[in-house]
């Protein structure tokens, strides 16, 4: 019941930062925060938290705007019934003007796996991801642009 109790007040107070903008973490925190949501949302199918992560200004090389980023996304949930994804930040920095640049290395695959080196040997499809994030206020991280390539399960490590 202790531990019931302390994980459940982890999770409200991690609600409450990020609802009150997240006031109380730093922007790197809150940036870390935003693609632990994307990566949640990607592995429970929930476009529409998917969605709520991504400015309305997303553009990005492909020509997608945030409507044409959502339905690809639902696309591979609806292909795709049971995911699971690793990710691994491989790198945040913060720019003066409220723009996070990151990388992050995620792989997406059809089971649960116990780490990346486990990865390697299932085949899994493992994208490198370059994002700009733009602080829209009050520490409200959103997906202004990103791009995504396939890469060896190796940069996982």
């Amino acid at each position: 019941m202790g531990s019931r109790l302390a994980w459940l007040s982890g999770v409200c107070w991690l609600w409450a930062a990020l609802a009150c903008g997240g006031d109380s973490l730093s922007p790197e925190e809150q940036v870390r925060a935003v693609i632990e949501e994307m990566e949640r949302a990607a592995e429970e199918g929930d476009v529409s938290a998917f969605k709520a992560v991504v400015s309305e200004s997303y553009q990005d090389e492909r020509g997608f705007d945030k409507r044409d980023l959502a339905a690809y996304v639902t696309f591979h949930v609806m292909q795709n019934a049971n995911r699971h994804v690793f990710t691994r930040v491989h790198s945040i920095e913060i720019r003066d003007a409220g723009r996070a640049e990151v990388v992050v290395v995620a792989a997406i695959t059809g089971r649960d796996v116990s780490g990346p080196e486990e990865l390697a040997a299932m085949h899994a499809d493992v994208y490198k991801i370059d994002m700009d994030l733009d602080d829209e206020g009050d520490g409200d991280w959103r997906l202004v642009w990103a791009q995504w390539r396939t890469t060896a399960p190796t940069d996982l490590l």
